[in-house]
């Protein structure tokens, strides 16, 4: 019997870690998509197993993010209230797709639930590829991967102060003026 996503949670269960759990309970998926939620500690023997030894293998890293779960305006940047069913601020989403098995597509996507004083181990030994993903993941929410061969900023510029899609981040922004003259005291010779 194939694999499905039904049995894919059983089998990485049984290969990896009984700590990784059905991603669907948090946010069901409307495409069948396999979710998986799974311990920081056990993503890389995870992503490893997906792309090496599971059949069929999943050897295409379509992509990487994050988003931030907390409910915005509802209490201060240190103390934030996340949404119903949230184990930590931030959650990391990698999506594996089957390629060249000659069967129906076959997606899974891994959850993996961090906070933004903790670190998240990098997947560019694995996935070459996500190493623009992760600096994106980086420069965006300020998530860092711990082993990533050249983690800085990709979108804003060096010496930014702030990670723009944290929901505390200031919803017009931060004042222009303010910010050209921090970024010309960073460039001023020592």
């Amino acid at each position: 019997m194939g694999l499905s996503p039904e049995n894919l949670l059983a089998l990485v269960q049984d290969r990896i870690s009984p700590e990784i759990s059905d991603g669907t309970q948090y946010l069901p998926s409307a495409d069948g998509t396999a979710s998986l939620d799974c311990p920081k500690e056990h993503i890389l023997s995870l992503l490893r197993y997906l792309r090496d030894d599971c059949e069929p293998r999943f050897r295409l890293l379509t992509s990487l993010t994050a988003t931030d779960e907390s409910l915005p305006g509802s209490s201060t940047p240190d103390s934030l209230a996340l949404r119903p069913g949230a184990k930590e601020r931030f959650r990391v989403v990698y999506h594996l797709q089957r390629v060249g098995e000659g069967n129906a597509p076959f997606q899974v996507r891994l959850i993996v639930w961090t906070h933004p004083k903790s670190t998240m181990p990098s997947c560019v030994p694995l996935f070459p590829g996500a190493d623009w993903l992760e600096r994106e993941v980086f420069d965006m929410f300020g998530i860092v991967f711990e082993g990533h061969p050249d983690l800085k900023r990709l979108l804003m510029p060096d010496g930014y102060n702030g990670f723009p899609l944290r929901k505390d981040f200031p919803l017009r922004g931060k004042d222009p003026s303010k910010l050209y003259r921090e970024w010309n005291l960073l460039r001023l010779p020592d």
